[in-house]
């Protein structure tokens, strides 16, 4: 029984770390070049199709591995799981949105460029989403440290 909660845990913390880590350097890259006349839309598109392959199945797989370690040694009535779970619903809606607002930005640098009013909302709107995701992660990570409350 260790053994099983040991291994689904590695592999909880290993798609915590490739996933969600990875979507922390897309930000980066977002930031830097996310904007660029000749290279934004093929960066957007990047990111876009990044995040939906490999960090929104990789945030799902947390969920599934995350419960699983529950159902091996942990009880649903921990107020840290539970807040972490708010979390989670909270953050895959951020990262749906931020997907969502990452293909309007992408059609608008390509329609009316880097500079328009329009774009520039968008990005801003992205942004923001993104950043949102980012602090849902970093409050679940705190959880599953700390388990405050326990």
């Amino acid at each position: 029984m260790i053994v099983d909660y040991l291994v689904v845990k590695f592999a909880h913390i290993f798609l915590a770390v490739v996933a969600l880590g990875g979507s922390a350097g897309l930000a980066i890259v977002l930031e830097f070049y996310g904007d660029d006349a000749t290279h934004g839309s093929f960066v957007l598109r990047a990111i876009g199709r990044i995040t939906a392959f490999f960090v929104l199945p990789g945030y799902v797989l947390v969920l599934a591995t995350g419960l699983w370690m529950l159902g091996l040694s942990w009880s649903f009535t921990e107020k840290w799981i539970q807040a972490a779970l708010v979390l989670w619903v909270i953050g895959v809606v951020a990262l749906g949105s931020s997907l969502a607002a990452l293909r309007q930005q992408r059609k608008l640098l390509d329609a009316v460029g880097p500079e328009s009013r329009a774009y520039r909302r968008i990005s801003t709107l992205s942004r923001v989403l993104g950043g949102g995701f980012g602090f849902t992660v970093i409050g679940m990570l705190y959880l599953m440290v700390f388990k405050p409350w326990h």
